[in-house]
């Protein structure tokens, strides 16, 4: 057993999210280490140490819970710290039977069988937003496409009106792409009262009128007990749902666009042998890892990487490092179109494992391929380009305005949902 080793991190910092790739290669020197940064906190960077912190609820907890003062407060996932007005995240933030109970009413709306189904409308709905920019030659490639489509999509695997895409797309995208206190951000955040209350008013009416949804499935759903969920934990999961299923498909869906716009190589490869598309979208994932890290709480005393964890000192696991680390991965700085085996943490491992992953790779395939063979010349303005500037947490583009060569449109007028 090792003394514990302190590392210079502080992830919220300029320095930090202006050279985040370059810091995490060097605290993999040291896979295990510990930040005084924000109260104090262990680092976990290395891919072998995150993989282990994730498959092991038992000693590494994702509860969020503020316990009072005669007990001890769970930090959650969503960060350290975590940001101030954040509501649970209810599938993400549960662990134990609660989380399985969860798990297994909302699995058959997202496994492939399911996902497949939904296929056709994700087409639909690319070609549809494609085509109301197309004759013009130009579009932001994320308020015009990559952030429409998963919204859409988002709203009908819940169960939610569809034609509300574009309030709960426009309040997502601003929370994780802006720092808190930037008018963005602030704008964004009160709003969530009132979308709160909208997300319980549907599931106060599938109480009432239920229909074949996942929305009706969770108010239905009896737990262990006979207990049903209570509107605080509707909330919270439908919150996780609508989150977790709108903005990191953006991110990953515009910043392949973006890398491809600026490789003309790989683009014209990947244009040209379509049946490389399944192993560039788990390369894009691995690279990007647009959901770049995650706390935990330390539920017991714990070794981990030969350091001694105390209970209820806090984690931050780096999917984004574990992605890049050099004994895992041949040149993990380098986009590898046809790389394999990929063994990325992209979607995480172990019990909390994005429940939403089949999803995430449909959409990304079905978009990008579209955009390929419909924009085939796409260029991007790197000057108008926006990306996430303050999350340490997440990463994205803000906005890609895109010019193109005009074409016809394909599909009908009338949208498709």
């Amino acid at each position: 057993m090792t003394s514990r080793p302190v590392v210079d991190l502080d992830h919220h910092s300029r320095d930090y999210l202006d050279h985040r790739l370059e810091r995490w290669s060097e605290l993999r020197r040291c896979p295990v280490a510990y930040s005084e940064a924000h109260g104090g906190f262990w680092v976990v960077s290395g891919h072998e140490a995150v993989a282990r912190v994730s498959r092991d609820e038992e000693d590494f907890s994702s509860v969020y819970r503020r316990a009072g003062p005669d007990g001890v407060d769970l930090l959650g996932i969503a960060g350290v710290p975590r940001p101030r007005g954040i509501p649970a995240a209810g599938i993400a933030e549960v662990d134990g039977r609660l989380h399985q109970a969860l798990r297994r009413t909302i699995n058959p709306f997202m496994l492939p069988g399911a996902v497949a189904e939904l296929e056709p409308l994700m087409a639909g709905l690319t070609t549809w937003f494609i085509d109301a920019r197309i004759e013009s030659g130009s579009m932001d490639m994320v308020g015009d496409l990559t952030n429409p489509v998963p919204a859409v999509i988002t709203m009908k695997m819940v169960g939610l009106p569809l034609e509300n895409w574009a309030h709960y797309g426009e309040v997502f995208h601003a929370m994780v792409a802006y720092r808190p206190g930037d008018p963005e951000w602030n704008g964004a955040m009160a709003k969530v009262p009132d979308m709160m209350a909208g997300l319980l008013a549907e599931a106060e009416d599938r109480r009432r009128r239920p229909r074949d949804d996942l929305l009706t499935r969770l108010v239905e759903l009896e737990l262990d007990d006979g207990t049903r969920l209570d509107y605080e934990q509707i909330g919270a999961v439908l919150w996780n749902l609508v989150g977790g299923g709108l903005d990191t498909t953006t991110s990953l869906t515009s910043l392949a666009l973006h890398h491809l716009a600026t490789h003309p190589d790989q683009r014209a490869r990947l244009a040209a042998e379509p049946d490389l598309m399944p192993l560039a979208t788990e390369e894009f994932l691995r690279y990007y890892s647009v959901n770049e890290t995650l706390s935990r709480t330390v539920a017991r005393d714990v070794e981990l990487g030969g350091q001694r964890l105390k209970a209820g000192e806090v984690v931050l696991l780096s999917w984004l490092s574990a992605n890049h680390d050099e004994s895992r991965f041949d040149s993990p700085g380098d986009i590898v179109l046809d790389r394999s085996p990929n063994p990325h943490l992209a979607f995480g491992v172990g019990p909390h494992r994005c429940i939403g992953m089949h999803v995430a790779r449909t959409m990304f395939r079905v978009v990008v391929s579209e955009v390929l063979r419909r924009l085939p010349d796409y260029q991007v303005d790197p000057d108008a380009t926006r990306f996430y500037s303050g999350n340490p947490t997440l990463t994205g583009v803000v906005s890609m305005p895109a010019t193109f060569t005009p074409g016809p449109r394909l599909g009908p007028k009338e949208r498709p949902f």
